[in-house]
C-alpha cells in the first residue's frame, strides 16, 4: 500500500457553496432592511423649559398629561392620548374628554374613580396628574377629588398629584 496516490485528486468545485452563502446574505440584507427602520433607533428630548414652567416630564408612555378642572359639584378630565401610525414613523396626540356630572347636588365619587381608572388602564406608567380647582370649591370637595386621584393605597393611580 501506498502512502501518497500517483495522481493527485481533483478539488471540489466551491462555486456552489459561496453562490448560497452569497444568496442567503442577500436575503439577510432584505430582511434587515424591511423590517428596521432608522427613523427610530434613538430618541432624546433636548427640550428645555422655559422661565416659569415645569420641566418636561420624562415618561414617554400613551398618556402624556392628566387634568383636572374641579368645579363644586362637577369634575372634567382632560388627558392626551399619543397615537402612533403603523410604522410608527410620526406621532400625534389626541386631546380627550371625560365629563363627571353631579349625583343627588354632590360629587359623584364613584364616577370620577371609575373615570381614573379607565385613564389608569389605558397607560399604567402615567403617575402625574394636576389639579385645577375653582375658587368657591369647598375643602371637603378638593380633598375627595385628591384623594380619588391618588387612588387606594394598595393600587395607587396616580400618586403624584400636584394642585395649581
Amino acid at each position: 500500500m501506498r502512502l501518497f496516490r500517483q495522481h493527485p485528486t481533483e478539488e471540489a468545485d466551491v462555486r456552489p457553496t459561496l453562490l448560497g452563502v452569497v444568496t442567503l446574505l442577500f436575503l439577510l440584507l432584505f430582511f434587515l432592511l424591511s423590517t428596521s427602520s432608522g427613523q427610530r433607533l434613538g430618541v432624546i428630548d433636548l427640550r428645555l423649559a422655559a422661565p416659569g414652567e415645569a420641566p418636561p416630564l420624562p415618561h414617554s408612555g400613551l398618556v402624556k398629561s392628566v387634568r383636572l378642572a374641579v368645579a363644586e359639584r362637577t369634575v372634567t378630565i382632560e388627558f392626551e392620548v399619543a397615537t402612533t401610525d403603523i410604522a410608527a414613523a410620526s406621532e400625534s396626540r389626541e386631546l380627550r374628554r371625560i365629563d363627571v356630572p353631579a349625583r343627588s347636588g354632590s360629587l359623584d365619587g364613584v364616577a370620577l374613580a371609575e373615570a381614573l381608572g379607565t385613564i389608569h388602564s389605558i397607560d399604567p406608567g402615567q403617575l402625574e396628574a394636576e389639579v385645577h380647582p375653582d375658587d368657591d370649591v369647598s375643602t371637603a370637595t378638593l380633598l375627595d377629588v385628591l384623594d380619588a386621584v391618588r387612588g387606594p393605597t394598595a393600587a395607587p393611580l396616580f400618586p403624584r398629584v400636584s394642585l395649581r
